[in-house]
């Protein structure tokens, strides 16, 4: 089968049709002025190698008790300890140069760190050094971030093929395969494991349930229909990851629909006419979904009902969102900027550069919170940690502290 893998970004910012179409012009949001109760410290910065935005869809942080493990496309791996040392040699533990890209990953598992590469290796790494304990060949290039679950590796490979890999030998247990239509966005999205079941989003628009064990199908449903005459018109790729909440499954379509499944039999529960390709988020009140216009959506989980909208951000080129502390969302955007939205109306909270007057490249790739630090990835190679402040100007019209964040001022 012939098919094109196209960069989310590309197929985004263009119109991708034969012969002389004209291109699709996306100005961003200008940034309403806000006075920031936060600051960012910049507490270190690691240069690795930098790369294309269309490469980095797999790529994720790795957290563990005091380390941070990233890739970079070009094959470099990095341990790094998470506070501040103050020189290169002493923040990085240890970097392994492979000699094929990584395009997925890190995954840790106990004490291994699991990657893809584009020359069709899952491998397994040591995390106290970084060596390869184990290499296994498959079918293509691994897009999907590994998921690790009872000493089993799940991966997705880009011509249609999931595996399952046993986590300490690296043999291949099982592999199915899935018939992909002529178009998709590139990258694929990790599968979803709940209760001895794996779930599937594919390229076509359908959802497909596994037996993690054997990977004999359960239930196979088509949640987004493709339409149109041409192939872009009809792509129906299921980029973000699939979440498990209060006994349904979530999926989110590019040009579909946003969707909340029976997990046991794939039957529908309820729709909502939302386009997106990013990992969304959920918790006990409501989904949080950015859409391929980069507008924000707060969505019941229980009947679908909207709860907010938020259009600030739009054309921006929003990242993945993450949770920050209880009560917002963090977001990363294309021109170097980070916002905070309140998760209960969606209105703008903070929001902080970090783009090229820091320092480092304005396209973020990847954003990680733990506490009062988040760590940054850009396109340009650059790893940087920041813990998050009360800025200046909170700190003289608010000695009161109604955000409660002065007294953790000093605490990552």
């Amino acid at each position: 089968m012939d098919w094109l893998k196209l960069g989310v970004a590309a197929v985004l910012a263009t119109q991708l049709v034969a012969c002389s179409s004209p291109k699709v012009v996306r100005v961003p949001a200008p940034l309403i002025e806000m006075s920031s109760p936060y600051q960012a410290h910049k507490d270190w910065q690691l240069q690795v190698d930098g790369f294309k935005y269309s490469d980095s869809e797999g790529l994720y942080f790795a957290k563990g008790e005091d380390t941070i493990y990233f890739g970079v496309p070009s094959g470099n791996i990095t341990k790094a300890l998470t506070q501040p040392q103050g020189r290169w040699t002493d923040q990085v533990v240890w970097q392994k140069k492979l000699n094929e890209p990584v395009v997925s990953g890190p995954t840790l598992y106990d004490d291994l760190l699991i990657i893809g590469t584009s020359k069709a290796h899952v491998m397994a790494l040591s995390q106290k050094d970084g060596h390869i304990v184990w290499q296994t060949p498959v079918s293509s290039e691994v897009l999907s971030r590994a998921i690790v679950v009872e000493g089993q590796v799940y991966v997705r490979t880009v011509d249609g093929k999931l595996y399952s890999v046993n986590a300490t030998s690296g043999k291949i247990n099982w592999v199915v395969e899935h018939q992909l239509p002529n178009l998709s966005l590139r990258g694929i999205a990790p599968v979803t494991y709940d209760d001895g079941t794996l779930y599937v989003g594919w390229e076509s628009g359908k959802v497909e349930a596994l037996d993690a064990a054997t990977g004999e199908r359960r239930w196979q449903v088509q949640v987004i229909i493709p339409k149109g005459r041409t192939d872009l018109e009809r792509m129906v790729d299921i980029q973000a990851a699939l979440i498990m909440k209060g006994g349904r499954l979530f999926v989110l379509g590019y040009q579909g629909k946003l969707v909340a499944l029976n997990p046991e039999n794939g039957n529908l529960y309820w729709a909502k006419d939302i386009s997106g390709f990013r990992d969304f988020l959920i918790d006990q009140q409501a989904l949080y979904i950015v859409d391929e216009d980069d507008i924000v959506y707060a969505i019941d989980y229980v009947n679908g009902t909207q709860l907010w909208k938020q259009d600030r951000f739009k054309y921006r080129q929003l990242a993945d969102p993450v949770f920050y502390g209880t009560n917002q969302i963090l977001l990363a955007d294309d021109l170097g900027y980070i916002h905070w939205i309140d998760k209960i109306d969606g209105t703008a909270a903070a929001r902080v550069e970090v783009g090229s007057e820091y320092g480092t490249s304005d396209r973020i790739v990847r954003v990680n919170v733990a506490g009062k630090r988040i760590y940054v990835q850009d396109n340009d190679g650059f790893n940087t940690a920041y813990t998050i402040q009360p800025s200046d100007w909170y700190e003289f019209n608010h000695p009161e502290d109604p955000l409660g964040i002065i007294e953790q001022k000093d605490t990552p």
